[in-house]
């Protein structure tokens, strides 16, 4: 009879170890949830576009992006519309920063990359990221007008891994790990 004792407090260890182990994990789980759905609301996750000055892009969920002007310290006059009425007007200097925030969220995130100047236009190259705006519907897939302008291979402009999809890729690999440590532990 000790034996059979023995066996069912082993069985209850182990039973108390997996939902020990096991909570982490449907904690993880419930984050990286969290998080994806999170990440389905970016319309455009740092898309570089090429503007050419003067002519209106079309951006996600009906905005549209001009660049006014460039002047020669490399800064450059952006304006936001929607619905032809101007959300923001703002200069931007070289790498630098144009957002577009709306009800304490950000809608628009636009970093200045490059400008090429021409002798008759001048092409203002951009890094965008674009959140939905929950006032406006989702639309199912955006299209952007391709600029007929090709610059080549610049390596200059670079892709830049956004924050949440750092995080994506961190959980996805700790929760692989946990989760092989957990099954090498059971057998």
């Amino acid at each position: 009879m000790e034996i059979y004792k023995h066996a069912h407090k082993l069985n209850e260890t182990v039973m108390v170890r997996m939902k020990v182990s096991i909570f982490p994990l449907l904690v993880l789980l419930l984050f990286s949830i969290i998080i994806g759905t999170a990440a389905e609301e970016t319309l455009m996750n740092g898309t570089n576009i090429y503007i050419a000055t003067g002519e209106p892009t079309e951006l996600g969920q009906g905005y549209v992006l001009i660049a006014k002007s460039v002047s020669n310290d490399g800064s450059v006059w952006l304006q936001l519309i929607d619905n032809n009425k101007i959300l923001k007007s703002e200069i931007v200097r070289d790498y630098g920063y144009f957002m577009y925030n709306k009800s304490n969220r950000t809608i628009l995130s636009i970093k200045l990359e490059k400008i090429y100047s021409g002798s008759i236009e001048n092409l203002v190259a951009l890094s965008v990221y674009q959140f939905s705006d929950p006032d406006k519907l989702v639309p199912d897939q955006t299209k952007i007008k391709e600029n007929p302008k090709d610059l080549g291979n610049d390596s200059s402009l670079r892709r830049e891994v956004s924050q949440g999809e750092t995080v994506i890729w961190a959980l996805g690999i700790a929760l692989i790990l946990i989760l092989f440590y957990t099954l090498r532990k059971l057998w």
